[in-house]
């Protein structure tokens, strides 16, 4: 499915990158270039933000990456062919909101996995979502979605995630 948003040449460059963080730009580059996110801003400086909040190579490949499965047709053997690990892939997975999965229920299948790269991940996204000021003209819901949905599931993970450090 992936293939489709690049040339012949451009898609074996990139299965020929070894340069994950390099590839991984390349794929949102393509994949999310006529994307907006709320605020009305191009939805990738939204995935550079989440890349920028976390710290390991692979924290910064999967949250460039962490939005791919759910927003676009991309699946798990794409990235498998491109070259990415089963490790890097199963997070990705962790992270994509299921299809009428209720978000709280989300939020604890992402806690459940103990998976500490997708917590990470999680919180970087969620500090993009709380931040109001990408909106311009912030209404009563866009107040209420991060006061309910984002500043609790953020809450949990750090919880989690400090109480998996003890």
């Amino acid at each position: 499915m992936i293939k489709k948003y690049f040339s012949d040449l451009e898609y074996e460059n990139l299965i020929n990158n070894d340069n994950l963080i390099d590839k991984s730009l390349g794929i949102i580059t393509n994949l999310f270039n006529d994307k907006l996110d709320k605020g009305n801003s191009p939805y990738v400086l939204h995935l550079l933000k989440v890349y920028q909040g976390v710290s390991t190579n692979e924290e910064k490949i999967v949250a460039l990456l962490h939005d791919v499965l759910e927003n676009t047709d991309t699946t798990r053997d794409d990235l498998k062919e491109l070259g990415y690990s089963k490790e890097i892939i199963d997070t990705i997975v962790v992270l994509t909101k299921k299809k009428g999965e209720d978000y709280r229920d989300y939020i604890e299948r992402i806690i459940n996995s103990g998976d500490k790269i997708a917590m990470n991940v999680k919180l970087s996204d969620l500090k993009c979502n709380m931040d109001i000021k990408k909106i311009k003209n912030p209404t009563t819901n866009d107040y209420e979605r991060i006061h309910k949905r984002y500043e609790p599931a953020y809450d949990k993970i750090l919880n989690k995630l400090n109480e998996m450090e003890k």
